[in-house]
């Protein structure tokens, strides 16, 4: 069967960016999103005992797992406070370091012939 949907340039442009990113052909990429968007939206999604039935038939075939000794809940709940964190601080130094990756980001991608 064939679809034809007519987009925007600059919807266009990142579908097309995207798939190259991906090393994939535009038809492919868009066939992969149309695919993930419209699976059933509770597939993937776990509840607690889901996760924690899965945790509990994972084999202890690996050393450095331990049993939980305490409530992570309560852990949480008392967690000590910070009084010296400063959000305004915090978020500038955030931003710098995304400016940073997406920075490195663009320089590998131009590295490797990826460039825009």
């Amino acid at each position: 069967m064939s679809v034809t949907i007519t987009l925007t340039d600059p919807l266009a442009e990142q579908l097309c960016v995207r798939a190259r990113r991906q090393h994939l052909q535009l038809e492919e990429f868009v066939f992969i999103l149309l695919k993930n968007a419209l699976q059933p939206a509770n597939q993937d999604i776990l509840t607690p005992e889901d996760v924690v039935a899965k945790i509990k038939a994972t084999p202890r075939t690996l050393k450095n797992i331990r049993p939980a000794t305490d409530s992570l809940l309560e852990a949480l709940r008392h967690a000590p406070d910070y009084p010296d964190f400063e959000l305004e601080v915090w978020e500038k130094q955030w931003s710098d370091i995304e400016w940073e990756m997406k920075a490195i980001t663009r320089a590998n991608d131009i590295a490797e012939g990826r460039g825009e």
